[in-house]
């Protein structure tokens, strides 16, 4: 049976990397504009950078996490690579195993390796909400009186995205950690903690699941334990 409308390149033990996919505008990811003389096409020297750090922070994320790295090559297939103004990536929720990255020429190895991990946390709940319903009502997320202070962005947002950015500030402050890096492994902790209390003033948006997962995103705001997710991540 057939879930989704893309066919995601797998590998038994790597991941795709591919460059340019107009299929994207189809999925709202990029805009008409954006493929205009092929604008959204890397030269073949940027590719190959490009190609060449992305290989890298895997590595380092296996250095790292062994098993962190495992669970993102089970859940990733492909990465696209594309220019897009403004973005540095993104995923959707109906095209899981597909990860867009739009690498800056100054991005270090550690920001590569941030990059993956982020977007690794939101197929993560892009799956979880597909079996369990985190979010029963997307549309009713959208409204005025669900609208949450995004983590990250710091602006408000639907819930369920400012639900997801929560999440994903959780998985960069613990990549932080692995770095030993206690400064950027606290970076997002009050902004996080804005967000969660705003999410559990409005929890008739979520589904069981999604409040169970709230309930521990509160855990660990009241008692920060990376040593916790870093287990969670073996288990």
């Amino acid at each position: 049976m057939d879930y989704q409308s893309i066919k995601i390149t797998t590998k038994s033990k790597s991941i795709s990397i591919h460059h340019g996919f107009r299929k994207l505008l189809s999925l709202g990811m990029i805009d008409k504009e954006d493929l205009e003389n092929d604008k959204h096409i890397y030269s073949q020297q940027e590719q190959e950078v490009i190609t060449d750090r992305i290989e890298k922070a895997l590595k380092l994320i296996k250095v790292l996490h062994n098993d962190l790295y495992d669970l993102i090559n089970t859940l990733i297939g492909t990465f696209l690579i594309l220019k897009k103004d403004l973005f540095g990536g993104g995923s959707v929720s109906n095209v899981m195993g597909l990860v867009w990255l739009n690498p800056q020429s100054d991005w270090s190895i550690i920001e590569y390796a941030e990059a993956i991990y982020h977007e690794f946390i939101h197929q993560s709940i892009f799956l979880d909400d597909m079996i369990n319903c985190m979010f029963p009502n997307a549309n009713e997320c959208a409204k005025e009186e669900a609208l949450v202070t995004s983590t990250i962005l710091k602006i408000k947002r639907p819930l369920d995205r400012a639900y997801h950015a929560a999440g994903v500030s959780i998985g960069i402050m613990h990549l932080y950690h692995l770095f030993n890096d206690s400064k950027n492994s606290e970076k997002y902790m009050d902004d996080l903690r804005k967000t969660v209390e705003e999410i559990e003033a409005r929890t008739q948006f979520l589904g069981e699941q999604g409040v169970k997962t709230l309930e521990i995103m509160r855990k660990f705001i009241n008692h920060p334990s990376f040593d916790d997710i870093t287990y969670s991540l073996q288990n």
